[in-house]
């Protein structure tokens, strides 16, 4: 698994991709998850220009697809054909609830184990235990709300750590070193926040992840201590 917060893009992240992928690019298969963006009303440019960054790294195949765009024998199809599933972002709390309520979670556990998953920003953020902690620790309750869920929770718990995306994007300027170590101390758990140039790698679900990085990150204990962090804090 590779979980970006902003995408593949040209240094460590995309590196990583061709690790974990084991062959050319342009000999790969991708299937692109638009579910966390769609609930969502109001203009797409954004999204379709990540989406023309990402075909552009030169896919043999790149597919788009709902996980609710058929019957599921279909959807469940064109999921096993990819190499690489592409989990865009827009809602953590949908793109889970959608994995669940179209019965294609335990496919998706199956794919992890023979195929490649990265995940950009929500689509990275769905494998916690600590999934319904976040919501109060992000205040996500509106975000809920708006979504109409009666409750909460990932595709399946893979982590005990959960991750934050967009740490110091100029499009999220609350999401400060501050707001984060606020947020890493209500969270109750481990905790990596990731700026647009970093991701994390995911080998075995029970072993630390590696991080992958051009940019800046930090890492949290469950107490909400920092313990690591790139570059380092003055005077850390």
């Amino acid at each position: 698994m590779l979980l970006t917060s902003n995408g593949i893009h040209e240094g460590p992240t995309l590196d990583a991709l061709r690790g974990l992928l084991g062959k050319p690019i342009a000999e790969a298969r991708t299937v692109v998850l638009l579910d966390a963006m769609l609930p969502f009303p109001g203009d797409k440019t954004v999204m379709l220009r990540n989406i023309e960054q990402y075909r552009a790294l030169g896919w043999a195949e790149v597919d788009v697809l709902t996980l609710f765009s058929g019957p599921r024998s279909l959807v469940e199809s064109r999921l096993r054909a990819a190499d690489v599933v592409f989990g865009y972002g827009g809602s953590n709390h949908w793109l889970a609830h959608a994995w669940r309520e179209s019965g294609l979670a335990p496919v998706l556990r199956e794919v992890l184990d023979e195929q490649v998953y990265v995940g950009t920003s929500a689509g990275s953020m769905v494998f916690s235990s600590l999934h319904e902690a976040a919501v109060e620790a992000l205040d996500d309750h509106e975000e809920v709300e708006l979504l109409q869920l009666d409750s909460v929770g990932p595709v399946f718990p893979l982590f005990d750590w959960f991750v934050v995306t967009h740490l110091g994007a100029p499009y999220f300027p609350h999401a400060t070193d501050e707001w984060a170590a606020a947020t890493a101390a209500r969270l109750g758990g481990p905790a990596w926040f990731l700026s647009d140039g970093s991701a994390l790698v995911v080998r075995d679900p029970a072993a630390e992840p590696e991080v992958v990085s051009d940019g800046h990150w930090l890492r949290f204990d469950a107490s909400g201590a920092l313990i690591e962090a790139a570059p380092a804090p003055i005077g850390g």
